[in-house]
């Protein structure tokens, strides 16, 4: 109910059967799963005699992972300001805590801080050590709060006072008070998803062409002219941003959530490749539409 369109949710699923219930759980809140991230663990300092398993598994886990799901549609070659692709990997290498503790690697917020560029970042079912900067952390295992709705909603608000309420499948702009700001140097440092233009294109023609002009017996290649119908599939994808204006509510109205609204009966899901109702050759489909079987 309360999370944005855009927007994007971590959900630590452990191994084994509950990657099948995590991407149940994500549908059931409208998020489409993109990707896995695996959680290898060491135990250098925290040694056990045997990896520890339980009585459903076949083989003895020593990783954890951590499904990502998007909410909305954000491609990355025209929303960089709301999504920094590239930078992360999905595998990381880090010490297993001592028994009976539910902390996570560390570097599980720096992931998701380098990716996502919204600064409205909130932790579930979080306890003490997982308090950090930046984040609102909600659990019953908390010893204490500080928390102020109206200086929280005062931090994601233009000089205005108005903060970006989204809905109706509007993706931000690039000046949102509650968007990570950031600078032309930052964005030619950055790493850049690979895209084909034009003339890009045009080479790959060009060289189709020479390979096959000089067989007559041949069959078309793929990109000659003779088969135009194959390069129809690397045509550029339009803007994911419609032209309507942008939505803004006064702060508290923004706080309040969206418990009254329902979630969009379309079960059409998104992910961070433009993926929609059609897939086509820049955008691919990396979970198809099947329902989920449990074991």
């Amino acid at each position: 109910a309360i999370a944005d369109t855009p927007s994007f949710i971590f959900l630590w699923v452990g191994d084994g059967v509950g990657l099948e219930q995590g991407r149940q759980c994500l549908k059931k809140w409208g998020f489409r799963r993109c990707e896995d991230i695996c959680w290898v663990k060491t135990n250098k300092t925290n040694a056990t005699p045997g990896l520890r398993h339980d009585s459903h598994s076949i083989f003895q886990h020593s990783k954890e992972h951590c499904l990502m799901g998007i909410k909305g549609t954000v491609r990355r070659s025209t929303d960089g300001h709301i999504i920094h692709a590239n930078i992360d990997t999905d595998v990381i290498i880090a010490e297993e805590p001592s028994y009976g503790s539910t902390q996570k690697p560390e570097d599980m917020y720096r992931i998701i801080e380098h990716f996502a560029l919204g600064r409205r970042r909130l932790e579930l079912f979080g306890e003490d050590h997982n308090i950090r900067s930046g984040w609102l952390t909600v659990g019953k295992g908390l010893s204490s709060s500080n928390f102020n709705a109206e200086a929280y909603v005062r931090n994601f608000a233009d000089k205005d006072g108005k903060v970006w309420q989204g809905g109706g499948g509007r993706n931000p702009p690039p000046d949102a008070p509650h968007l990570v700001k950031t600078t032309p140097d930052i964005e030619a440092l950055r790493p850049k998803s690979p895209v084909k233009n034009q003339q890009q294109m045009q080479q790959q023609q060009s060289a189709s062409i020479s390979l096959t002009s000089n067989s007559a017996n041949r069959r078309p290649a793929g990109n000659s002219p003779q088969n135009p119908t194959v390069l129809g599939l690397n045509q550029e994808g339009s803007s994911s941003n419609p032209s309507t204006p942008a939505a803004w509510a006064s702060p508290m109205e923004a706080f309040r959530g969206r418990e009254g609204m329902n979630m969009s009966s379309d079960d059409r899901m998104f992910d961070i490749y433009g993926y929609g109702s059609q897939a086509n050759g820049e955008y691919l489909d990396f979970e198809s539409h099947r329902p989920m079987n449990l074991m």
